[in-house]
């Protein structure tokens, strides 16, 4: 008996959910700092009480989205066009079949890894902002209150793994 190639078994075209349930990154603020919104849907966006940015071009929500927790979305079924619409580069090369699942996967436990060690490194900000801005401000004012040789080591060090997630979001989620 012969067997369809691989990148022709249905389980190497995945729907989406198998990646992005897993990932949920773009929910983060990690890839993008806004999300726009849908005419209509600004509403929803006010009920829910997220942090709008919105000008006379666009209405939008700012990034992280507070309905993302423990990598999950709370109002998955009234989501907005934008959520339910997006497919970032992995995800579409992954469904094409050009991508296996399980390097997908791959992918988006090492990035997921970079920023959690990032994250344990840069205290939050009241309201959340994306991680990038948090560790920038985080820098900014310990750049001003500490100028020891000790935190010039561990600057270095912050500035170094900020780079490499950095790399790996280009490279390994190409958003």
């Amino acid at each position: 008996m012969s067997y369809p190639p691989a990148s022709e078994r249905p389980e190497a075209r995945p729907s989406g959910s198998d990646l992005c349930t897993t990932c949920g990154l773009c929910c983060t603020g990690l890839l993008f700092d806004v999300a726009p919104l849908e005419e209509g849907e600004l509403p929803l966006a006010e009920k829910l009480r997220l942090p709008l940015a919105c000008n006379q071009y666009h209405d939008a929500f700012r990034l992280p989205c507070p309905c993302h927790r423990d990598r999950k979305c709370t109002v998955y079924e009234t989501r907005f066009s934008v959520c339910s619409s997006y497919e970032c580069g992995l995800l579409r090369r992954c469904k094409a079949g050009e991508v296996p699942l399980g390097e997908a996967l791959s992918r988006v436990s090492a990035v997921l890894r970079l920023a959690d060690a990032v994250r344990r490194r840069v205290p939050a900000l009241d309201p959340p902002r994306p991680l990038w801005d948090e560790a920038r401000e985080h820098l900014r004012q310990r750049d001003a209150e500490d100028p020891s040789p000790a935190w010039k080591i561990e600057r270095e060090s912050l500035v170094a793994a900020l780079d490499e997630l950095r790399v790996a979001c280009r490279q390994g989620l190409d958003p």
